[in-house]
């Protein structure tokens, strides 16, 4: 009756052990392509980077590709879980909860330039490109979806007329697309905060008269 717990035990700590492994292989294949690229990226590279045996990478991935698109899978479901948990917070208002939003697109742990050359990378490569958009469209319309649907409550909000929630959601999203394009190609200057005050500004000259745009 004693042994039982002890060996249960060692179970999740081996289940742990290799979670935490998974998890270096994934930091190190974002880090890796980053660095190289997809076509030279190797599982040989990122298990030495990860500092785990190229055995236990051949067996849990089976196959370069799978690594590869598993790094891309990792990022996409990261980024919805930061924004879904934003739209799902209760007691925000429409300002705040674009605030938060916006802060979450431009922070270190979403907007950084290991994360964004993956992205650049899968998009840019006619090869990847069906997988990319196999992993990440679906997620990306219900971003712009919730999106539209809080610019729409704030217009509410405001009374503001000039421009639909789809013309600024679209507008946010392309500025977005186009700002992470930047922090990762001129870093020096277009760090996150000088890219997302540039964003700020943004909605700053749509609702005029709210400070919280400021």
């Amino acid at each position: 009756m004693i042994a039982a717990p002890e060996k249960n035990n060692e179970i999740i700590e081996a289940n742990d052990q290799i979670s935490s492994n998974h998890l270096k292989l994934i930091d190190a294949t974002i880090e890796t392509i980053a660095a190289r690229g997809l076509a030279d990226t190797t599982i040989a590279h990122v298990a030495k980077k990860a500092g785990v045996s190229q055995g236990y990478a051949n067996f849990k991935f089976k196959s370069k590709e799978n690594l590869l698109l598993s790094s891309l899978q990792y990022l996409s479901d990261e980024y919805k879980s930061s924004w879904q948990s934003i739209f799902e917070e209760k007691n925000l208002d429409p300002i705040d909860r674009i605030l938060r939003i916006l802060d979450n697109d431009f922070s270190e742990k979403i907007a950084n330039r290991n994360k964004i050359s993956v992205w650049m990378a899968f998009y840019s490569e006619v090869k990847f490109r069906p997988s990319y958009l196999n992993i990440c469209q679906h997620q990306d319309e219900i971003y712009s979806n919730q999106m539209e649907k809080l610019i729409k409550e704030l217009n509410h909000l405001t009374k503001q007329t000039n421009f639909t929630p789809k013309e600024i959601s679209e507008s946010y999203h392309s500025m977005v697309d186009g700002l992470w394009q930047r922090i990762l190609f001129d870093p020096k200057i277009y760090t996150n905060q000088f890219c997302r005050n540039i964003v700020l500004k943004y909605f700053k000259s749509i609702y005029v008269d709210e400070k919280r745009f400021s």
